[in-house]
């Protein structure tokens, strides 16, 4: 062993004479560590976040869209084929989209109508998988409210919108008059609806949407496009179309589940007078591969040749959102490395009254021959030894903490963080920066007091031995 580091061990262990000297090295510890375990938790916690809302979206939403700056793409089975070639595309879809109007009897609401093709739509979203969720969420619910289960409503699913006869004949508990479920309004029978058991076009709508305009699975809504009737003597000419609700996703989002419905491709072109044309094309890519949409979204546009295509990726629509989030991790991160900070000065004042309790001890390792170097290393390396095993201590405490988060019962509002619990997630990349900047700072600490050590004149250290 070098006699830098024999000698920076020997200042650091506790004797009787500097009892008090070792107290404040271990308050320098505990300081690093309470930072670096802080910051662990909160930025995993933060990343945990980011990943559960990026799922969310990309649930409901694509990994990317192919467009066209024209009206519509009228030979989108073509460039649907072409899109589906390139490499790292999983599954391909044609959809039609529209700002309408929904009424019931209870109620109105804007929305976006989605005409999806439901054999390839489950290629690309999760569709299906949130009209599961709904009936798992509508059952925990009923629990709650001690209902019984499973609920006296017809079971909505995918398949419907391609079999509104099988949609018609759904049966209704009709005669009951349950209140306070999930949907606190009274069960009502198709016998009250304005076209009773006429078959009808299949929608799916979100909860949201179905709770706010009292609706459940077969009931009746009536969809309005305010230009879908072209455009008459006064202007636009609104077109209005009856629709029965197929069935009903839940999201776990409040804008989705509260502004999104579907139908089929065909429905939507025949309720908006289109041709066979759609609006655009989405795609979904490999999972290991969703930070390359950009990539392959450009090879896409090579396959297509480029103009009049334009590609945007769900990076790109929803650029704010995760600028956002990023920006939060990033001023959080800011914030929370001040505690390290207070720890430094700890560490820069430990060392400082470490110089002068050990005067006479430099003073002689001088006379002996020690360069200024070799007396500076010795401080810079107690100090390095705080900050190693505060940094230490505190990746091991967070990692403690983040495998606890998960465990505790706690709840969180999912109508406002779009989730029930805390979510974690370990970067190692995000654990490295943590910790490397726990040790810089500890590092430059340590110069200052480091430098004075070094300067000591050894006649003033030994002048009153």
């Amino acid at each position: 062993m070098r006699f830098e580091w024999f000698i920076a061990f020997r200042y650091l262990r506790a004797r009787k004479q500097s009892a008090f000297l070792s107290t404040i090295s271990v308050i320098s510890i505990a300081g690093v560590m309470v930072g670096v375990a802080a910051l662990i938790v909160v930025i995993s916690v933060m990343a945990g976040f980011e990943e559960q809302l990026r799922e969310k979206i990309l649930g409901v939403n694509a990994h990317g869209n192919v467009y066209s700056i024209r009206a519509g793409m009228p030979k989108y089975r073509e460039d649907l084929q072409k899109i589906e070639s390139v490499p790292g595309v999983v599954g391909a879809t044609p959809f039609i989209l529209r700002e309408v109007m929904i009424t019931s009897e209870e109620n109105v609401t804007g929305a976006m109508f989605k005409g999806v093709d439901p054999v390839s739509c489950d290629k690309v979203t999760k569709l299906t998988q949130y009209i599961n969720d709904y009936h798992k969420n509508e059952s925990v619910e009923r629990a709650k409210l001690g209902l019984d289960n499973p609920s006296p409503w017809p079971r909505g699913a995918m398949k419907y919108l391609d079999d509104p006869e099988g949609l018609q004949k759904l049966g209704l508990p009709k005669g009951s008059t349950e209140h306070g479920g999930v949907y606190p309004l009274a069960v009502m029978s198709r016998t009250k609806r304005k076209w009773g058991d006429q078959v009808l076009p299949g929608i799916i709508i979100g909860k949201e949407m179905a709770v706010l305009l009292g609706v459940h699975v077969g009931d009746e809504i009536n969809v309005v496009d305010p230009i879908g009737g072209g455009i008459g003597p006064t202007g636009p000419v609104p077109s209005n179309h009856y629709f029965r609700v197929a069935a009903i996703f839940y999201s776990g989002m409040f804008e989705f589940d509260m502004k999104f419905a579907y139908t089929t491709l065909k429905e939507l072109q025949s309720f908006s007078n289109m041709d066979d044309t759609v609006t655009a094309i989405e795609f979904k890519v490999r999972d290991e591969r969703i930070f390359d949409t950009k990539i392959i979204g450009e090879q896409i546009m090579d396959k297509l040749g480029g103009f009049p295509y334009q590609f945007r990726d769900w990076m790109d629509m929803n650029r704010n959102l995760f600028s956002a989030l990023k920006m939060e991790q990033l001023v959080m991160f800011i914030i929370l490395t001040f505690i390290t900070l207070v720890a430094a000065f700890n560490i820069a004042s430990t060392l400082i009254m470490m110089v002068i309790e050990k005067t006479k001890e430099i003073a002689i390792l001088k006379s002996m021959g020690a360069g200024r170097g070799r007396i500076m290393s010795i401080f810079m390396l107690d100090g390095l030894v705080i900050g190693f095993l505060g940094t230490t201590i505190g990746t091991l405490l967070g990692f403690g903490l983040c495998a606890l988060v998960p465990v505790l019962d706690y709840h969180l509002d999912e109508g406002v963080y779009y989730m029930t619990t805390l979510p974690v997630k370990i970067i190692p990349l995000n654990i490295g920066i943590i910790s490397l900047s726990a040790l810089v700072i500890s590092w430059l600490a340590t110069l200052y007091p480091s430098w004075k050590a070094s300067r000591l004149d050894p006649v003033e250290g030994l002048r009153n031995e």
